[in-house]
Parts: C-alpha cells; structure tokens; sequence
C-alpha cells in the first residue's frame, strides 16, 4: 500500500470529512436527478451498480469471505436491507413530499438518534461536553438550514414527508451503532454484502413505483447521476464511514454528519450558483466546533 494511501486509511478525521463531501455531492445529484430517473429506481440502480463494481473488483475476496456471511446472514440482511436500503428508500420518498429547510433538519439529527439509541439499547455512555459539542454542532446546522432566521425555524409545518425523513434517520443511526458489531472483514468487502441485500430489497419498493405508474427509466443525465451515487455516495462514503467507526467508535464517527448539509450548500453555491451569506460560515465554524468540542471531551468508553 502507497504510503499517501496508508496515511490516509489511518487519519479518521480526514477520512471521516471525505465521507462527508460525497454524501454532500448526493444532495446536489439528487436534485439534478429530478425528472431525469425516478427516486427508488435511482436507489436500486445505485445499489446494483456499486455491487457489480465491488464484484468486479473484490470477486476473489468476496467469495473467500461468503462462508463468514452464510453464518451472519440476518445481520448482513438488516444492515443492508433495512440499514442502508431502508435510509435511501425513505429518504428518497420524504424528499417528493418535504422543503428542504426540513429535510436538512432531520439529516442533521442523525448523530443525535445514535448517540440516544447508543445509549438507550447498548447503554454507551456520553460525556457532558459531548453532548454540548453535538447540540453545538446541530445549532450550528438549524443556522445552515434556516438562513440564520429563528421565524424559520418556529413556523415549520411537518408533513408526510417529515415523518419518513424521520423514519430514515432512525434506519441509519441503528445502521450506524450496529457497524461496531461488523464482521471480521475489510470495510469495503463487507459493503459488497451489504449492498446485494440493499439491491434485494429496494427491488420490491421499485416494483412498486412501476405498479403505480411512477417509474421513470433514467435519460442520459440520469445514467451520469446512477453512475455517480454508486460511486461516490455508495462505495467511497460507506467503506471511509465504516472506518471511521472501526477508528473512533459509532458516537464521535456520527459527529460528522453534520458537516453533509454544510458541504452541500457550499457545494450547492459553487455547483448551482446560488449566493453565499454569512450565516453559510457561521454555520460552518458552528459545526466544526461543536465537532472539535465533542473529540477533545470525548468518554474513552464510547470510542
């Protein structure tokens, strides 16, 4: 292994931050996916495309590694069929009927639901400082997605969507606390698995966009926008999140879901070309402190 590489591999907090980037590239993929490709084809494509291109890289490895799955099987089933395919499926389905302002909300929520669950089914402890560096760090986010306007923030009206995003933010954060229980492989073999189970399911949920008239084949843009999911979003985010979790542990690993919807408006104004204000860097130093007071405070049980 290249020595650039294996610095890389072993710096949790770059390798985390990059994790970030490309969930934050899917939010802008997603957008110009819009009537390009319907949204649980798009998921079922993006899983099947990342497991074809692990397959015809891995094939050796996954193979060697099926004995192991065989004896694990309802967990590899959960963790992909209902960790990752049940996250991307609701996500997808809360975003036709949400604002953005509220999706970003629940998205930002995600470290907070692991932290609750860590502590609540597998009694993980949390530090004081920590959980004021994450309510710092969601401040800082509800700063992002309301423009800074508190008025934003009060008159949110919760809908059908809302309570989907919800639902998939509970998917990922039990997704989450239940890597620390990974099989004894490499990250990116095991989401090999993961992701034939995410493709099995997802399955019936696109059979069910095309039983009700709702399926769109992708056009040429939306084979761009598979492409890039599978890639991106998929294969480089999930194996870097899944060592960021072997390194620093589920709680302090979640932290850097908040950086996702800071990426994305950055990305969204270099990408989009929409205005940069000043509440986009309060935002962002918001987070990266609420992160920075989590790491220095951290309980050395919870990692």
């Amino acid at each position: 292994m290249p020595l650039i590489v294996r610095w890389f591999w072993h710096s949790p907090h770059l390798i985390l931050t990059c994790a970030a980037l490309s969930w934050a590239g899917h939010a802008v993929a997603a957008r110009i996916a819009v009537g390009e490709v319907s949204p649980l084809l798009l998921m079922q494509l993006r899983w099947l495309f990342c497991f074809l291109i692990l397959l015809a890289i891995f094939w050796r490895q996954i193979i060697a590694q099926w004995p192991a799955v065989k004896r694990r099987w309802r967990y590899v089933g959960l963790m992909g069929g209902a960790g990752l395919a049940g996250f991307t499926a609701l996500f997808s389905l809360g975003a036709q009927h949400t604002s953005a302002v509220n999706l970003g909300i629940t998205q930002g929520a995600i470290p907070a639901f692991v932290m609750l669950f860590g502590l609540l089914i597998f009694g993980t402890p949390v530090g004081r400082l920590q959980f004021w560096g994450l309510l710092l760090s969601l401040l800082g986010v509800a700063v992002l997605i309301t423009g800074g306007q508190l008025s934003a923030l009060l008159a949110l009206d919760f809908n059908h969507g809302d309570l989907l995003m919800v639902a998939a933010c509970f998917c990922y954060a039990l997704y989450v606390l239940n890597l620390a229980k990974r099989l004894d492989m490499p990250p990116v073999i095991m989401l090999a698995f993961f992701s034939f189970s995410a493709l099995l399911t997802l399955s019936l949920f696109t059979a069910g966009e095309f039983a009700m008239g709702a399926l769109i084949w992708p056009s040429g843009t939306g084979w761009l926008v598979v492409l890039y999911v599978a890639v991106f979003p998929s294969i480089l985010s999930q194996t870097f999140f899944m060592r960021g979790v072997e390194l620093l542990g589920a709680n302090r690993a979640g932290l850097y879901v908040n950086l996702v919807p800071v990426f994305a408006a950055f990305m969204a104004i270099v990408l989009l070309s929409e205005t940069m204000h000043n509440y986009h860097i309060v935002a962002l130093i918001m987070v990266l402190a609420g992160i920075g007071l989590a790491e220095k405070h951290k309980v050395t049980a919870a990692a």
